[in-house]
């Protein structure tokens, strides 16, 4: 028999939404996009991600917002945290069906999340200085 993945927590500021991911992100990386600025309110998101099977929640409801078609932003509906990003189909290039992406803060131990790049670069702040050594992509 194989060996189940240590389960990790997480949530929004409130309590009021809890999640779980099996295993440690898969990848994790800080989006410097205007529309992740916009919706976490900072210069820059944190993402991480997980194979769409190994995330659930466990407590509350995720609420969600479509701004942008085919993309959901889920965050709590009492605090406002935001929580996770979603896009049906191909965004961009990129397809992310099977992956659940989530912010990599609202881990109940964020350092599991280890960011490997900056993207959309292009949209960085100029009051934001990149001294971290991780690779930079002008999109993602």
């Amino acid at each position: 028999m194989g060996e189940k993945a240590e389960k990790h927590g997480g949530g929004c500021y409130c309590g009021a939404v809890r999640y779980e991911i099996a295993g440690p992100p898969a990848w994790s990386g800080h989006c410097h996009c205007r529309s992740c600025q916009l919706a976490l309110g900072g210069a820059f998101a944190t993402w991480a991600k997980v194979p769409a099977e190994d995330f659930s929640v466990t407590k509350g409801e995720i609420r969600f917002c479509e701004k942008t078609p085919g993309i959901k932003r889920g965050f709590c509906g009492d605090c406002g945290t935001t929580l996770t990003y979603a896009a049906e189909g191909e965004v961009e290039g990129q397809n992310w069906q099977g992956e659940a992406w989530f912010a990599a803060a609202t881990l109940d131990d964020p350092s599991i999340a280890s960011p490997e790049a900056h993207v959309y670069v292009s949209h960085q702040q100029p009051w934001i200085k990149l001294a971290d050594g991780l690779p930079t992509f002008h999109e993602f």
